[in-house]
């Protein structure tokens, strides 16, 4: 029940954790089938499997199970640091990681960012919409947001706002000045993925005005901007779709290439 408790917590607080439960025993080992603990993306275990070495090595392999997103299933042998065995027990541990949704922040609900709260509510984003406008079209376009915040200003309210870390983000305000303003901030966000829509002479105005007040060719080339992948379309929902393919790309480490590209004759 505990580790129910603690479970729960971690999923409403949006922390990736790894539940690792014993599912095979063979000899002597410290736990039996059903023992579970939980592996926090900082390292942190709530229960046991038996402690030492052994659970060591479920916690190293727990970790690295947030990094794939995938279940698997591990065989471990009870064994001290000297490589003794002192039960001469094996265990088999089933890894299964519990992720949050991912995070999207669409900065300005116009057409385009719309669009993209609509598209991207479909695939499993919590998505946070903000703008610094309150009218019955930004009220109707933020209908199918998690959560929608109003702000006077994108320069100073997107810093204190409580926006997650590691989040994908959509810059795509109503003019350069808001553009420039919300991307210095989502920049200091440690973002994970960052796109703005613009043309070449806007993006080449805000890059220029960012390195003046210190921002990096780093910070600046990690920006996607033009955003989104070359799809075609140019009404707001397709431009939307370019843009959701770009992020889920990214989420998953892939290449946005033709699958058939690979194909063999």
């Amino acid at each position: 029940m505990q580790l129910l408790k603690q479970q729960s917590a971690a999923w409403q607080e949006k922390k990736a954790y790894t539940i690792a439960t014993i599912v095979e025993t063979q000899g002597e080992t410290p736990r039996s089938v059903g023992s579970k603990m939980m592996v926090l993306e900082d390292g942190t275990i709530c229960g046991t499997i038996g402690g030492g070495v052994l659970e060591r090595q479920v916690q190293a392999d727990a970790l690295d199970c947030l990094k794939t997103g995938s279940p698997i299933l591990k065989h471990y042998e009870n064994r001290s640091v000297t490589g003794i065995s002192p039960c001469g027990g094996r265990i088999a541990v089933f890894l299964e990681p519990c992720l949050p949704r991912p995070q999207l922040v669409v900065v300005g609900a116009g057409h385009v960012g719309a669009a993209l709260i609509r598209l991207s509510s479909q695939f499993d984003y919590s998505v946070t919409a903000v703008d610094t406008r309150d009218t019955d079209i930004t009220r109707e376009n933020v209908k199918c947001a998690d959560a929608f915040y109003l702000t006077k200003d994108f320069s100073e309210d997107l810093l204190r706002l409580p926006l997650p870390e590691h989040a994908f983000y959509l810059v795509s305000t109503y003019g350069h000045e808001e553009d420039c303003e919300a991307l210095a901030s989502v920049l200091q966000k440690n973002p994970r993925y960052v796109g703005m829509m613009g043309s070449p002479v806007k993006i080449r105005s805000i890059f220029h005005r960012l390195k003046e007040r210190g921002f990096s060719e780093e910070q600046l080339h990690f920006v996607h901007t033009p955003v989104g992948l070359d799809i075609g379309g140019e009404t707001p929902m397709e431009i939307a779709l370019s843009i959701l393919s770009e992020i889920q790309m990214v989420r998953y480490g892939k290449t946005g290439a033709s699958l058939s590209a690979g194909r063999e004759e």
